[in-house]
């Protein structure tokens, strides 16, 4: 047996699976710690639902008052904004604010889709300006005191607050009117590193 033939009989068998496990451990160590493993080491910023809210707890409906299933809506991250039958300042604001975030994601921006949930039919001013101004969000209906219930004692959807669903459809971040964009850009920029699905 010559010498070369010793060289590659004594290489190490598992230097190839070392080197693949150099690259797929990252990715599967924030899969299982994202969804597994205690989110908040990803977050101080916003706050953390516990228990985290499946979205068809909310019974969502269309605007013929037909329940809408699960499936039409996941599969992509969600930045939910409840409003009701009218949008004063800061509602209008906090829409904005949400428009904004989303348009600054970058290639990102294609993972993640807006929704206004109205609580109330909307005036017809209101409609206006969501279909001037947001034409691109989704629109649903709920019940006040059926979200209420689902997301818990601490909810104040009524106070513009902005909650994060994942493409699972699990609710899991809270953001109130007073927390600034920054905040919010810099934990959704977090949980879409941390996962790559959606």
């Amino acid at each position: 047996m010559n010498e070369k033939e010793n060289e590659v009989k004594g290489k190490n068998p598992y230097t190839v699976w070392f080197v693949v496990l150099t690259f797929v451990a990252p990715v599967v160590v924030a899969y299982v710690v994202f969804f597994f493993g205690n989110v908040s080491t990803f977050t101080n910023k916003g706050e953390i639902l516990n228990p985290i809210v499946d979205i068809s707890a909310l019974n969502l409906k269309d605007e013929n008052n037909t329940l809408i299933a699960k499936e039409k809506l996941t599969y992509k991250w969600r930045l939910i904004s409840f409003v009701g039958s009218d949008c004063d300042e800061a509602c209008n604001s906090r829409l904005y604010d949400v428009r904004q975030i989303h348009k600054t994601l970058g290639k990102n921006q294609h993972r993640v889709l807006r929704m206004i949930v109205h609580l109330g039919p909307p005036s017809e001013a209101f409609n206006k300006v969501i279909e001037a101004e947001y034409p691109n969000a989704l629109k649903f209906y709920g019940e006040e005191k059926v979200i209420n219930d689902a997301l818990g004692k601490t909810a104040n959807i009524k106070e513009n607050e902005i909650y994060i669903m994942d493409p699972r459809g699990n609710i899991m971040m809270r953001f109130t009117q007073d927390q600034p964009n920054k905040d919010f850009q810099k934990d959704l920029g977090k949980l879409l590193k941390a996962s790559q699905i959606g």
